[in-house]
């Protein structure tokens, strides 16, 4: 009973781990959608005006999300890279 309780812990250390890297490797493409839609929309649109201002919020907003949750994922897989 001892050794399944251990192997469901070194279970769930993994599976932890391998959500955290796919996560790491999934950001990128997320935050290429997240910034792709609101500068093609700059360039498609006629009025220029009204939406320029919103969207260059989005696109810093979304810019800095982007940097905090790397950051984030740097400091969370930073052991397991120092133990490999």
């Amino acid at each position: 009973m001892s050794e399944e309780t251990s192997f469901d812990n070194i279970d769930k250390g993994n599976r932890r781990s391998r959500k955290k890297r796919e996560i790491a490797l999934i950001l990128p493409i997320i935050g290429t959608f997240l910034l792709l839609t609101p500068i093609l929309k700059v360039f498609i649109r006629d009025d220029e005006s009204s939406l320029l201002i919103p969207t260059l919020l989005f696109i810093f907003g979304v810019w800095a999300l982007l940097i905090a949750a790397a950051y984030i994922l740097s400091r969370a897989l930073a052991p397991e890279i120092r133990e490999k």
